[in-house]
Formats: structure tokens, sequence, C-alpha cells
């Protein structure tokens, strides 16, 4: 499900919602800039970085993923927000790669890699 479309059902593919951020304690919305993500060292997509790099947001949704065993990296915008997830050969980022720097093409060349070894 998604708050931005009630109503209307999501494909099913990893199971859990969309929701907004709220703007009440000094939050603005949508969500812009520079943050930092804590990611799962098991993650496949972002298991080789290192510390807590900073990625570049711009969205005033986020997942919030049922099974935690899909979510690859989260961050914190006023509530901690599922930033990455992936099952299989599925892989989301709530970030944009291409706009991250270093760190973020990094995450592109491994996704690359990834798709290169038919996994």
């Amino acid at each position: 499900y998604s708050e931005e479309s009630p109503g209307a059902d999501g494909l099913s593919i990893l199971p859990g919602g969309v929701k907004r951020f709220q703007a009440d304690g000094g939050l603005k919305v949508p969500h812009m800039g520079w943050n930092s993500i804590k990611a799962d060292k098991k993650s496949r997509l972002l298991g080789g970085m290192k510390g807590e790099p900073y990625m570049y947001f711009v969205h005033s949704y986020y997942v919030q993923a049922d099974d935690r065993a899909d979510v690859s990296a989260t961050a914190e915008y006023g509530v901690t927000f599922d930033a990455a997830v992936e099952k299989g050969n599925i892989f989301g980022v709530q970030f944009h790669p291409e706009k991250s720097g270093g760190a973020g093409m990094s995450i592109l060349r491994r996704f690359i890699e990834l798709t290169a070894e038919g996994r």
C-alpha cells in the first residue's frame, strides 16, 4: 500500500507500505539533501561499504518493509526509515546513487557486477 495513492495495491513483491514523512517537529518535506545510511554488512549490494556513507535523498515518502530481512539499509529523518531493500534479485534504494558521489558510483558498479554474474 502507499499513502501516496490510498486504495491502490502495490505489486506484492515486497510486503510493506509507503508512508509520508510528517512535517511536524520542524522537518521539511520533501526531505532533500545528504543523509547517512546504515548498511547491512550481509547485503550483496551494499555490504562492502565502509562506515555510514552519505547519500543524496529527494523524497516525501519512505518504505516501511514488513519483513526486516528485506531491509539492506536504514536512515534517519525524524523517524528511522528503510533506505534500501533487497530480496533475491530485486534491489531498491530510496536515495539517488547517481547523485551520491563516489559511494553512489560504487553501488552502481556493484549492481552492474551482480547483473553480470546473473544473480
